[in-house]
């Protein structure tokens, strides 16, 4: 796998460690809100670990440049606003922002779970998942055949009431695995129309292995997003 990092391509292992840079987020990122504004300001990368999460026990990642921020577990590690990742090498890469990732070299060169924001310019929400499901799948596991098999997009709406999109879950096989490494995963996605397209939240996420994490738990992660800084 090649991991983006603030537009530069890295060669790692099969799977991403973290990646974090200051350049813009990729141009795919889409904005939850169009009144926002798009600052990143070091009292935002501040702020963002004294916020409220509203999944009890979890912390919480803002994205300003989306407007948007929502959930991870306690344990998983996240980037300031300002830094952005992804995968894949240009012009076959998907990236973003309000980027964390979980389980670090939790085998030979490899991150167990990685998340982040971007977006696409398709309105209809069920293309938009399905589309950046598939094309992180390619990006994120380079070594799996076809990149990944799509599952039947779901209604999923946030917490807050403020969202209503689609979830997919795309899954694959990883040829040959690292030992100790997983021989499958899946990219969740979860897309909400805009204005200009539609906002996407991805999870790639190796499974099979103790800590990954579950449909339950990537549903549980997305129905957290919110608005943020209108």
């Amino acid at each position: 796998m090649v991991l983006v990092v603030g537009g530069t391509a890295a060669a790692i292992g099969k799977r991403g460690s973290e990646a974090s840079a200051d350049d813009p987020t990729p141009s795919m990122v889409s904005a939850l809100t169009t009144s926002a504004s798009s600052s990143t300001t070091p009292q935002a990368n501040a702020a963002a670990s004294h916020e409220t999460p509203v999944v009890p026990g979890y912390q919480v990642v803002v994205a300003p440049d989306s407007a948007a921020a929502y959930d991870v577990p306690a344990d998983w590690t996240v980037a300031a606003p300002d830094k952005s990742g992804g995968f894949g090498s240009p012009p076959n890469s998907v990236g973003g922002k309000g980027y964390a990732t979980e389980g670090k070299n939790y085998c030979p060169g490899s991150t167990r779970t990685v998340s982040f924001i971007t977006g696409s310019k398709d309105a209809d929400s069920v293309a938009a998942a399905t589309q950046l499901g598939t094309l992180t799948a390619k990006a994120a596991y380079s070594n799996s055949p076809a990149g990944g098999t799509p599952g039947e997009p779901q209604p999923l709406d946030s917490l807050d009431g403020s969202q209503h999109g689609t979830f997919v879950e795309t899954r694959g096989t990883i040829v040959d695995p690292k030992p100790g490494c997983a021989r499958e995963y899946s990219v969740y996605t979860f897309a909400t129309p805009t204005e200009n397209g539609s906002f996407v939240m991805v999870i790639a996420a190796d499974t099979g292995v103790p800590k990954a994490v579950d449909p339950d738990t990537a549903r549980r992660i997305f129905a957290s997003v919110r608005p943020h800084g209108t």
